[in-house]
């Protein structure tokens, strides 16, 4: 390896790094009012595109722990600054909201 291409790697990597695809994660949920909220993390530079089906699939999976049978998403998505930079923000975190519905409000409905 040569000494232009050593010192090239370090830029490569972190741009590579930079490259790297945000996923859904599970967020601060509420399994009182029946709410599974899924988020991820970019940087102010990214629009990344995500996947919708990803996100159903992790609020389905809360709910269904909660014994819930059914989600819904709640329309439009919540932004807020992960990071911020004097007055601007390096990194966003995007949370969408999902109501649980089914079995479970049901059986809590039955018991009051």
């Amino acid at each position: 390896m040569t000494l232009t291409n050593l010192a090239l790697l370090p830029v490569f990597l972190v741009l590579a790094a930079c490259a790297t695809q945000p996923k859904w994660s599970p967020s601060s949920s509420n399994r009182e009012l029946g709410v599974a909220r899924v988020a991820y993390e970019h940087a102010r530079s990214e629009q990344p595109r995500m996947s919708d089906m990803q996100a159903v699939q992790l609020a389905t999976s809360r709910c269904e722990t909660w014994g819930f049978t059914r989600v819904q998403m709640i329309p439009g998505e919540l932004r807020e600054c992960s990071v911020q930079n004097g007055d601007s923000c390096d990194v966003w975190k995007v949370t969408r909201e999902y109501r649980c519905s089914g079995e479970d409000s049901l059986v809590r409905t039955a018991a009051r």
